[in-house]
């Protein structure tokens, strides 16, 4: 069972990132010579389905210095989702409370890489440095009164331990009160590199596990764009959804599918 079919599934959100290259060299730093224009471009293209506009706080500085910066926000409506977000070198499409499953988010994303081939003054300038999937889930648990390296070993499937030279007597109580990990391997299908994230937080004011599932593909193993892109974002889904599949089998999937 995958994350689309649970009934009341984890996710907090969805989101694809795209980088391009910053070609034009100046005396503070690089920028997109294109930008100015299609920040009018893309948002006509997609002000249909986005009409909702908001300029960020890094709008009033200058684009040589915020180079893969985020600095306009479209919106289906305010303060709704999906949006879209463009700056100097970076486009994202992030889903959140809406987000239902990847058949549907899916073709949001497509036509925001579309809208921007579309738009671009120089479609053949365009060269595409990064494409990144990154689902973010979370799981309320008071890691402050549980022991959470048994929760990750039992629930999750992630063997954990707190060290005992880190646990010194008298000093050092138990449990933790922050925990975190990263891996990141090497991916084949597609090419790329696939990281696990996980921290503690909080998750409507409360305590809870939260973890990134992220795959990117920068430099050589960025498919030829924009043809590439859809059998990219599936081969990327599958390699985060097996994750996601393994991570919740057993009572978890019960939970969610609650």
């Amino acid at each position: 069972m995958s994350e689309d079919e649970l009934r009341n599934p984890p996710i907090i959100e969805a989101l694809v990132e795209i980088k391009w290259e910053l070609k034009e060299k100046t005396a503070i730093g690089y920028r997109d010579p294109h930008y100015q224009f299609l920040l009018g471009t893309f948002y006509n293209a997609i002000r249909d389905k986005y009409p909702f506009r908001e300029s960020l706080p890094a709008h009033a500085v200058p684009d040589d210095v915020t180079g893969s910066v985020v600095k306009h926000r479209f919106r289906v409506a305010k303060d709704d989702w999906p949006l879209v977000q463009i700056g100097p070198g970076i486009m994202s499409v992030n889903e959140t409370r809406k987000y239902k499953t990847f058949e549907n988010f899916k073709p949001i994303v497509v036509g925001a890489v579309e809208a921007l081939y579309n738009s671009y003054p120089r479609p053949e300038d365009l060269v595409i440095t990064s494409l990144q999937l990154r689902y973010i889930d979370a799981y309320e648990f008071d890691y402050s009164e549980n022991d959470i390296c048994e929760f990750l070993s039992k629930l999750m499937h992630i063997e954990s331990k707190v060290p005992d030279v880190l646990l010194l007597p008298h000093k050092i109580e138990k449990p933790p009160v922050s925990y975190g990990l990263r891996t990141s391997f090497r991916c084949n299908k597609p090419p790329g590199v696939a990281s696990f994230v996980l921290d503690t937080g909080h998750k409507l004011m409360k305590r809870a596990i939260i973890w990134n599932q992220i795959l990117q593909s920068s430099g050589a193993d960025v498919p030829e764009m924009p043809s590439g892109f859809q059998p990219w974002i599936d081969a990327a889904r599958d390699v985060i959804r097996a994750w996601f599949d393994g991570i919740i089998d057993g009572k978890l999937k019960e939970e969610f599918s609650k």
